[in-house]
């Protein structure tokens, strides 16, 4: 279990910087909702880590990923919006 949560929060970072990566080598839109969706699971997938062997020293992470978790959540409900505005006649 402990693995799992370990590996859990890697690949929420993971997530979070490869689409820092991809917006910054011109791979993907950050006005894509993939971007947001893909930074609130990392975001989620870090908050899984973190949870395990919680300490005082892991608030900094958690209040971090939770407010990146909503910012995503909120940009990416927008986006979708946009893109369904944008694709109706």
């Amino acid at each position: 279990m402990e693995t799992l949560l370990s590996l859990s929060g890697i690949t929420g970072a993971v997530c979070c910087v490869g689409m820092y990566a991809a917006v910054s080598f011109g791979q993907i839109s950050a006005e894509r909702p993939l971007f947001f969706l893909v930074n609130a699971l990392g975001a989620g997938l870090i908050l899984i880590g973190a949870s395990h062997q919680f300490d005082v020293g892991d608030l900094g992470t958690i209040g971090q990923e939770l407010i990146w978790a909503v910012i995503s959540i909120i940009g990416g409900v927008r986006a979708w919006r946009r893109d369904v505005q944008e694709s109706s006649p």
